[in-house]
């Protein structure tokens, strides 16, 4: 399933997202260079999700880089590759190989702290403020998606990462499936589930 979804994004972002490209989109050069307040907040919030969504598979990805495909160069990669990174390791991560994480247990224990977990929830809630009580304008990020490319691709990507962290807190059992509905409160759910049980004691099955 998640390599049939990697393949519809990437067909995606080649060949059928509207707006210009890099070289030609204003919107492009507004975000890539920090100069938001000439972007509508809700396109703003989306760009700022995508990149908080990395920092949430980061957890989830080294507290069990354990299998015979190393996780944490893919965790690092999809802070710049989103959903494109996340689905490729989820569908070739392979089999269990250790017993132990890869990554250092000092390293796991501060970015799964309830501190570091509860900072990343605060700081997407400072989005959502931002990008719903600032007249954030649907029409206005219409408008956004079909005139740059890169917002109509981010768009896409803030989608498919809202159902991969479904998908994987599913699988991985992180909590009951009443809880896990908070995942489509995207990236502010999956931190919440995060912050109640965390230190789970999860029973894998394969991705």
């Amino acid at each position: 399933m998640y390599i049939i979804v990697w393949a519809m994004l990437v067909l995606y972002a080649l060949l059928l997202a509207p707006g210009a490209s890099a070289g030609n989109d204003l919107l492009f050069k507004k975000l890539i260079t920090g100069n938001f307040q000439q972007v509508d907040p809700l396109v703003v919030m989306v760009f700022s999700f995508l990149g908080l969504f990395p920092v949430l598979f980061m957890v989830m990805i080294c507290k069990k880089d354990t299998y015979t495909l190393p996780g944490w160069p893919f965790s690092l990669l999809s802070f710049a590759l989103g959903a494109f990174s996340l689905l490729f390791y989820y569908h070739w991560k392979g089999q269990k190989v250790r017993t132990r994480s890869r990554i250092p247990s000092r390293f796991i224990a501060i970015i799964s702290s309830r501190l570091w977990i509860g900072l990343c929830l605060a700081l997407t809630i400072a989005g959502y403020a931002n990008g719903l009580l600032s007249l954030g304008s649907i029409k206005a990020y219409g408008d956004a998606f079909m005139q740059s490319q890169l917002v109509s691709v981010m768009t896409a990507d803030f989608f498919v990462l809202t159902w991969l962290s479904y998908s994987v807190m599913t699988k991985e059992r992180i909590a009951s499936r009443s809880y896990l509905l908070l995942c489509f409160i995207p990236v502010a759910g999956p931190f919440l589930i995060l912050l109640l049980f965390p230190r789970q004691d999860v029973r894998e099955e394969k991705l």
